[in-house]
């Protein structure tokens, strides 16, 4: 392999989930739609009174994308939950990202929101999450929530012919849980057709050999770089690919299990916490990227959530 194969290769594979949230303006750009056109109720006169939860979840979500866009995720990436504003997530938040995997407990939680965003100058396509649009939102009650969001990404290199050039959408389903005060508690949330949207960012099918061989390549080389002295994963990149090209590589739609894909994923996070993340990219999968009965455990509501199925994203009854 030519070193400048790999060398453009090296952070764009390892920040290919970095589009997963995406983010914009720092305020939406359009009126919710309990809003009428000039940001009032149908009458101006008759205040609704489920606005005040309604925009309070709205804006929370909101505020939650708007802090993955480039520069605005900076802070957080620098320094972890301290940079995060309060009042967005609990401390006791715990949720899901399907096909990725769940997240127990405030720093995982924001690790997938904001560390998992892309650094233009980190990634050999100059990527950026550039805007989102929020195209669906309902909050039947003050507890819960559930948004469609568009996430548009392109190039971010200013002075080069690509810059602003459009890339892949995605779109995210979630349902929100809020606290007493409104901070997100737990959330479920679901991107569709993920897999298309990695081979259409590469330009290659992940089953294509010379990908998978790359990609290994690169994973390895960026763990020896993160992973070191006790967070130390293997003795040298020969040890980590031999081991790796014997794992099956894994599918972006299933991106869980003792596969490449998954280290792929949890590699950006070592940038964020190395002890934390150096095991999910060595040999065992740090109990992270380890192989798991599906449905039943990684679907398991009532441990992630401690509700009965199907009440964690109900409002009460009357």
């Amino acid at each position: 392999m030519q070193q400048p194969l790999l060398s453009a290769r090296l952070l764009g594979i390892t920040y290919v989930f970095a589009f997963l949230i995406s983010s914009a303006r720092s305020w939406p750009i359009w009126w919710p739609p309990w809003k009428g056109h000039h940001g009032h109720g149908d009458d101006p006169g008759t205040p609704d009174p489920d606005d005040s939860w309604k925009e309070r979840n709205f804006n929370t979500i909101s505020s939650i994308y708007n802090l993955t866009v480039y520069p605005h995720q900076l802070p957080i990436i620098q320094g972890g939950g301290a940079g995060v504003p309060p009042g967005l997530f609990s401390s006791d938040v715990v949720g899901r990202v399907d096909p990725v995997g769940d997240f127990v407990g405030f720093e995982d939680s924001i690790e997938y929101f904001f560390a998992l965003s892309p650094l233009p100058q980190g990634n050999g396509a100059s990527s950026a999450i550039t805007s989102y649009k929020i195209t669906e939102f309902s909050s039947a009650c003050a507890g819960v929530a559930a948004s469609v969001v568009y996430l548009f990404c392109s190039v971010f290199n200013p002075g080069s012919p690509n810059h602003g050039k459009a890339l892949a959408p995605l779109k995210q389903v979630a349902f929100w849980r809020f606290d007493e005060v409104g901070a997100v508690l737990k959330y479920d949330a679901w991107i569709p057709n993920l897999n298309n949207w990695v081979e259409a960012t590469e330009a290659a099918p992940i089953t294509n050999p010379q990908f998978q061989a790359q990609s290994i390549q690169v994973i390895c080389a960026v763990t020896q770089m993160r992973c070191t002295g006790v967070n130390s994963q293997w003795a040298n990149i020969g040890e980590c690919v031999a081991a790796l090209t014997q794992k099956p590589y894994g599918n972006y739609d299933a991106a869980w299990g003792d596969n490449v894909v998954c280290r792929s994923i949890h590699l950006v996070l070592t940038q964020v916490r190395p002890d934390v993340h150096c095991p999910h990219v060595g040999p065992t999968g740090g109990g992270k990227c380890i192989n798991v009965p599906y449905p039943t455990d990684f679907f398991s509501d009532e441990s992630l959530y401690g509700d009965p199925v199907g009440e964690t994203f109900m409002c009460p009854k009357d």
